[in-house]
């Protein structure tokens, strides 16, 4: 019976690490609402930390062209994001249009971006530092090609 105690807290206390470490870089959040009748409306919340994992499977020829686009930019990237963190929260960019209205805006440690316009409304939030890596890991694919 002890036994099976110690297994116990074994697996929960590994399940609660695992845990951890997948919320450790915060959340991404995407809604998506089409505004007619039969609209579809998705709500898909993802820890940040499976975004690197994930491009490890993604085949480098597919990030080849994103790769060598931003490779150019990642001097301006890496000043930039930090400073980003350390900004107080606020608005970034608001665009209006008659029927369309896009705010970007820096929200704890995320950047989120909310578009409203004629066919839709998108909310998409993405941690700052989990972007970072996601983009280097990006601009890595394939530079020997």
């Amino acid at each position: 019976m002890i036994l099976l105690a110690k297994i116990g807290v074994g697996v929960l206390g590994t399940a609660m690490v695992a845990g951890a470490a997948l919320s450790s870089e915060g959340f991404i959040a995407v809604k998506v609402q089409e505004k007619q009748a039969d609209g579809t409306h998705l709500n898909l919340i993802v820890p940040a930390a499976l975004v690197p994992a994930t491009l490890h499977f993604v085949p480098k020829m597919k990030l080849q062209d994103a790769g060598r686009e931003i490779r150019p930019y990642l001097p301006i990237i890496d000043a930039a994001i930090p400073a980003l963190e350390d900004c107080p929260d606020g608005i970034l960019v608001e665009v209006k249009d008659p029927g369309e209205h896009v705010l970007i805006q820096k929200s704890g440690g995320s950047v989120v971006i909310d578009v409203n316009d004629h066919d839709d409304i998108v909310h998409v939030s993405v941690p700052l530092r989990a972007a970072q890596s996601s983009i280097h890991q990006i601009a890595e694919a394939n530079q020997t090609m």
